[in-house]
């Protein structure tokens, strides 16, 4: 197709059976790889200027969510120079190697992530920047800007280390990232289920990757206090408290309205 049609053209290989971190996180990677710009030295990047990367629909829903992302972090000094990929074009992924460092939102964003330290040398930071962790996440930013060291997991430094009284179940980065939040302003222990493969290393010690829905309805048996997308009541516990917190990737729009 490139060849025929002058148009770029790369293949992203799913077979159906893959969840949506996968598929999502090699397209980002293609797209670092393709088509962000080289620079010529790596001091070109402009301070405190930061690329979002794994900032879909698949994790945050409608946009103003990731909107509110962005506004946190301008509240903290830093200018977003792309977002992967809500709002943005292919115009302004582009010119992501000048930012001078990345922040890896979700799971999704930390392929990309690897590439463009790789091409440019840019050291990553990996939370969501909700507004009980921006400043947090801010500081970490600055840090590793300072020091060029990257990889810094900013939701599972300073955890609570007693018995989980609240259980979130989703994707590790934006549910790891409300679990520090929730630490942080309450101060009531969370863990995190993760139904999600290859994030391993993206969930802490009281955490875990639970894969299967008979697995997560056995891992819930003790579970008192539950915050997961709808779906999930079904195989929670009767005598549980359960909120529902909607996510795109796992019920679609079901939840979400028609707006």
């Amino acid at each position: 197709l490139e060849i025929e049609t002058g148009i770029p053209s790369f293949a992203v290989p799913t077979n159906g059976m893959h969840d949506y971190v996968y598929g999502a996180g090699i397209a980002f990677e293609e797209i670092a790889k393709r088509f962000v710009t080289e620079k010529e030295a790596r001091g070109n990047y402009a301070k405190r200027t930061v690329n979002l990367l794994g900032a879909t629909p698949l994790d945050f829903g409608p946009f103003p969510r990731v909107e509110e992302l962005k506004n946190n972090l301008e509240k903290c000094g830093w200018e977003i120079l792309s977002t992967w990929a809500m709002g943005d074009s292919l115009e302004d992924l582009v010119k992501a190697g000048n930012a001078e460092i990345n922040l890896v939102v979700s799971a999704v964003g930390l392929r990309a992530a690897k590439v463009l330290q790789e091409k440019f040398g840019t050291p990553y930071v990996i939370g969501t920047p909700n507004e009980w962790l921006a400043e947090t996440i801010s500081e970490a930013l600055e840090e590793a800007a300072e020091q060029q060291t990257d990889r810094k997991i900013v939701y599972l430094q300073n955890r609570m280390q007693k018995e989980a009284e609240i259980t979130l179940i989703g994707e590790p980065v934006t549910m790891g990232s409300l679990a520090a939040g929730i630490e942080k302003k309450y101060g009531h222990s969370v863990r995190v289920f993760c139904p999600l493969k290859e994030c391993e290393n993206l969930v802490g010690e009281k955490d875990a990757i639970v894969l299967g829905e008979e697995a997560m309805e056995e891992a819930l048996r003790d579970a008192k206090i539950i915050v997961a997308d709808p779906l999930y009541k079904p195989i929670c516990p009767a005598k549980c408290t359960f909120y529902e917190l909607p996510h795109v990737a796992f019920s679609g729009r079901l939840w979400f309205g028609t707006d």
